[in-house]
């Protein structure tokens, strides 16, 4: 168990609701569709960079919400890559959900 599975749920068990929800409480997906990036990380090959920005989800492919965004944001990846660069890409040997924040000048 990850350590926010872990905290969700001993806040089951606080609350007196163990059957709230199975590991993860629900949520709507909120992101940019166009934040992925692609690089090529040593010992990891090709890596696909989604940023899961303001959503509210555990960002875990185990997630049936989460593996059906990361489906149409790879299919849109992949789009980008044949244009970019004039060929189709192979498969990505690992994708990263992430939340990248900034500061706002």
């Amino acid at each position: 168990m990850t350590s926010f599975e872990h905290y969700f749920s001993s806040l089951k068990k606080v609350l007196g609701k163990t059957n709230l929800y199975d590991i993860w409480p629900n949520f709507e997906p909120e992101y940019d569709k166009k934040e992925f990036a692609w690089t090529n990380l040593r010992g990891l090959g090709e890596t696909l960079l989604l940023n899961c920005g303001k959503c509210d989800g555990p960002s875990d492919m185990r997630h049936d919400k989460c593996i059906v965004c990361v489906n149409k944001r790879k299919d849109m990846a992949n789009s980008a890559y044949n244009k970019a660069m004039g060929r189709q890409s192979e498969k990505w040997s690992t994708i990263v959900l992430c939340r990248i924040h900034t500061d706002q000048f």
